[in-house]
């Protein structure tokens, strides 16, 4: 990729400020055309390949590092899965590994026994942690020495091994856009990094008036909208007030008319009342009345049953007398009839 000339950015500030325009009271944003190509400008800058030995060598330095830093945060991972491995890595990779792992332990068992009350003890132990940081780097340039020897092997095990710790891949990053910058602040010429530099004054001049604007016309709406919603404000609470009375005006009516019908109503509860313990009176007395009736109806049924018993008897008495005296007459008729006879033939 081709680099830029760098003259072309001169005058880009005073372009911008001849074709800003107004937004809203003042405020003055630069066109999106110019934005744009600055921006693009800077981009190619950063994308284009070093121009000097001094910038390759520095930027293959910093790739290097990169490179190195990548395979060394997968070191821990490779170590946890060196069985898997083994075959891929070769004897010699995976007994450095072993090495390493080993100086790794001894490192964290030395760590979690550091104490800091025993001077001597501490002392010792210090110069311990110092002749192992020293091995551990070592054992970390063999083993990186030796993966970049057989670059497939490397973009094998990037592939293969799992993902890095979080705060290597965030070191590494950081490391990525730090080689970034630098390649950027190598391939910016003196004139270029003034006018970046004047280029950047100039927006932070236009964000600070800007912001200055904004400041003003928020306090200004702020105040507006205090001013419009004080009027709503009073609006809203006549026309509250003015319900408020008329919803008295109707509560008072209302409650009048409620006194009224609950007055009536008390007078017709208690007449009602009154109707009921009459008419409980009178319901004992027509009770009474039919009970009465009632015993009446029974003795006339039985004075009736009793008279037609009697008439009966006395009709049966009678028939039976008149039956008794018309025989005892056929009886003494024959007596006479016997007795006439007798005299007759006695004579």
């Amino acid at each position: 990729m081709e680099t830029r000339n760098p003259t072309v950015l001169q005058g880009s500030s005073q372009d911008v400020k001849q074709r800003n325009k107004p937004l809203i009271k003042g405020i003055q944003t630069p066109k999106k055309e110019v934005i744009r190509l600055d921006a693009v400008r800077m981009l190619d800058r950063s994308q284009s390949k070093p121009d000097t030995h001094e910038t390759q060598r520095i930027i293959s330095v910093l790739d290097e590092t990169i490179v190195k830093l990548e395979l060394s945060s997968l070191i821990p991972c490779i170590i946890d899965s060196l069985d898997r491995f083994a075959d891929m890595l070769g004897p010699e990779i995976t007994n450095d590994l072993i090495k390493h792992q080993k100086l790794s332990s001894e490192m964290e068992h030395l760590l979690s026994s550091f104490q800091e009350e025993d001077t001597t003890r501490a002392e010792e132990q210090r110069g311990c942690l110092c002749l192992l940081e020293q091995h551990l780097k070592s054992s970390v340039r063999n083993v990186l020495r030796l993966l970049l020897a057989n670059p497939s092997l490397c973009q094998a095990l990037k592939y293969e091994v799992c993902a890095r710790q979080s705060s290597a891949e965030v070191f590494i990053k950081a490391f990525r856009e730090f080689r970034n910058l630098m390649h950027e602040r190598l391939l910016t010429s003196p004139l270029e990094e003034k006018e970046k530099i004047r280029f950047t004054e100039d927006i932070s001049h236009r964000i600070k008036k800007n912001t200055e604007t904004l400041t003003a016309l928020r306090a200004e709406l702020a105040a507006t909208i205090q001013s419009r919603d004080e009027k709503k404000k009073c609006k809203v609470e006549m026309e509250i007030e003015k319900w408020i009375q008329k919803y008295d005006a109707d509560m008072g009516e209302k409650q009048a008319e409620y006194e009224e019908l609950y007055a009536l109503y008390s007078e017709e509860k208690a007449q009602v009342s009154l109707l009921q313990e009459k008419h409980a009176v009178l319901i004992e007395e027509y009770s009474q009345i039919e009970e009465e009736r009632r015993i009446r109806q029974k003795k006339k049924e039985q004075d009736l049953e009793e008279l037609t018993t009697m008439t009966l008897a006395a009709t049966r008495i009678q028939a039976f007398w008149r039956g008794y005296l018309v025989r005892s007459l056929f009886k003494s008729k024959r007596k006479k009839k016997k007795k006439g006879r007798g005299r007759n033939l006695n004579k």
